[in-house]
């Protein structure tokens, strides 16, 4: 039996026609689609979406590895038709269970017996190349053209929504509120997978509590920019080409663009506060992370890595890493670095000081495309062999 909501929607599709550009279009319904119903069980989460947080901050409060930790490959008992899957993108953790996205769809698999296999999978039509989403109790999957609601507990699907996007995408919640980024921004209701609005601004998306702000390239230019909740455009900058997310916290926006160049915008007004270009920083494919007065700049494709003043852009610290070419971690008194052709480095967050490396050899990891934080550990992609190691 559909909602009232979904049988309004279905019934009106004639008389939402004319707003279909606003609306985001009357999306099709697909066969044992059901709501979600109860209350939204948000139990906290390690790592529950892109960036650790809807900020894209990078934030964690767990603890890191030991300097002796031990590593598992977490996919090594994972087979489809006799072959081995690998990680098409970043997991996204909670209650100790990463949610891999592999090369046939999802997999659940627990962090303490990873060699156990999956719990559950679940199957796409397509390879997906996004990172997932946990919330509510629910896990959200991003494919190309689609978006699944997912039981987190079961991989039983609730709804499906073809989005349009034609490669990548990203997601975020707010309350019971789903972003969408890729070609457009949708707002989508979580429980019945209808579309809120929909607005310009499609690559990549980061949330606060007043607003959305999402990035789109086109022709070797960038943009950015801010909605509103509920999708009313609040402002719109030019930048250079930007490839990472945007991170936001405490009313600043944080973007870096393909020239190596970091801009702190006001929130609220799209203000410039603050911009600064970095020698020995090349083309950055991630993000920033942000933490109190820091922001960690990733070497991307070039060879030193910085922490900025959160407020004046100037220079905290700076370190010779090679390339870094995923987002940092940033946790209360370090920072983790996965440095693509060496392993994963620890940093003393205040002083810049080197405390361990994780080693590429030692660890038998691949050339290093990124981090999640779990509890005393890292979860660490390897680029080149899209495998996926527990360092813990």
């Amino acid at each position: 039996m559909p909602s009232r909501r979904r049988f309004l929607t279905t019934t009106g599709a004639a008389a939402f026609a004319g707003l279909a550009g606003c609306m985001g279009g009357v999306r099709d319904y697909f066969e044992n689609d059901t709501t979600v119903e109860g209350p939204c069980d948000d139990s906290p989460a390690t790592w529950p979406t892109a960036g650790g947080d809807s900020g894209r901050t990078g934030q964690t409060d767990t603890a890191p590895p030991a300097p002796d930790a031990d590593a598992v490959d977490i996919l090594a008992g994972i087979h489809e038709n006799g072959r081995r899957q690998f990680a098409a993108a970043l997991p996204t953790v909670a209650n100790g269970t990463a949610y891999v996205p592999v090369t046939s769809g999802l997999i659940a698999v627990d962090l303490q017996s990873p060699l156990d296999g999956a719990r559950w999978k679940y199957d796409l039509d397509d390879q997906t190349k996004a990172v997932p989403l946990i919330t509510c109790g629910l896990a959200f999957v991003p494919g190309l053209n689609r978006l699944d609601a997912l039981d987190q507990r079961t991989g039983d699907r609730y709804w499906r929504l073809d989005d349009g996007s034609r490669e990548a995408t990203s997601v975020a919640s707010r309350g019971e509120t789903i972003f969408l980024a890729g070609p457009s921004l949708i707002a989508i209701d979580m429980r019945t997978g209808d579309r809120l609005w929909s607005a310009d601004g499609g690559d990549t998306l980061a949330l606060d509590d007043a607003g959305v702000y999402s990035t789109r390239n086109a022709n070797g230019t960038g943009d950015i920019y801010a909605h509103d909740l509920d999708g009313e455009q609040r402002w719109h900058l030019s930048l250079g080409k930007i490839v990472g997310s945007a991170s936001v916290q405490e009313g600043t926006v944080w973007v870096a663009d393909n020239r190596v160049t970091v801009y702190a915008i006001d929130a609220r007004s799209g203000e410039t506060f603050w911009s600064r270009s970095l020698d020995g920083v090349e083309k950055i494919h991630s993000g920033l992370a942000v933490r109190g007065d820091d922001v960690v700049v990733p070497a991307g494709m070039g060879s030193t890595s910085f922490v900025l003043d959160a407020a004046t852009g100037e220079t905290r610290w700076e370190r010779d890493t090679g390339m870094v070419t995923g987002r940092p971690v940033i946790g209360d008194d370090w920072v983790a670095l996965g440095r693509t052709n060496t392993g994963v480095t620890l940093y003393d967050r205040g002083a810049g000081d080197q405390r361990t490396t994780w080693s590429r050899e030692e660890y038998g990891l691949g050339t290093i495309d990124g981090l999640v934080a779990v509890e005393e550990g890292f979860v660490v992609r390897g680029g080149t062999n899209s495998g996926l190691t527990l360092i813990r």
